[in-house]
């Protein structure tokens, strides 16, 4: 994969829009080019062109943690199964990991999958 130029997320109204099921909800894309209207991104190692005002780019990967709440509408594949994240969760900024958050929400949490601890970013959510 070539250096990439930013990372972005993509916002989740635009992601229902579309029905860009590939997308993780929470989850940072390395930016590959930009162009006037449209942002390409490597999702997966497919690069995909999405429109810039669907996304929230940034010049680097965020260190803290990104809480996302699942609407009511939304598929919830592992509900009432031990993997069952909940309405609320947090994802990890290193490796899109999703980590469950208990009833009272922490200030910062560790990633059991690759290790990273930062604070949990409760002003951004995804």
């Amino acid at each position: 994969m070539q250096q990439p130029l930013g990372w972005a997320r993509i916002w989740v109204a635009a992601k229902r829009e579309a029905g860009w099921d590939k997308l993780r909800q929470g989850a940072w894309y390395p930016v590959l080019s930009t162009g006037a209207t449209r942002t390409v991104l490597d999702i997966s190692g497919q690069a995909v062109a999405l429109p810039k005002d669907s996304l929230e780019v940034r010049p680097t990967l965020p260190t803290r943690f990104t809480v996302v709440y699942r609407g009511v509408e939304d598929k919830n594949p592992a509900r009432g199964t031990t993997s069952d994240l909940g309405r609320m969760y947090a994802v990890c900024p290193a490796c899109a990991s999703r980590l469950k958050l208990g009833p009272v929400p922490p200030l910062s949490v560790l990633c059991r999958t690759c290790g990273h601890e930062d604070m949990v970013a409760w002003w951004e959510t995804g």
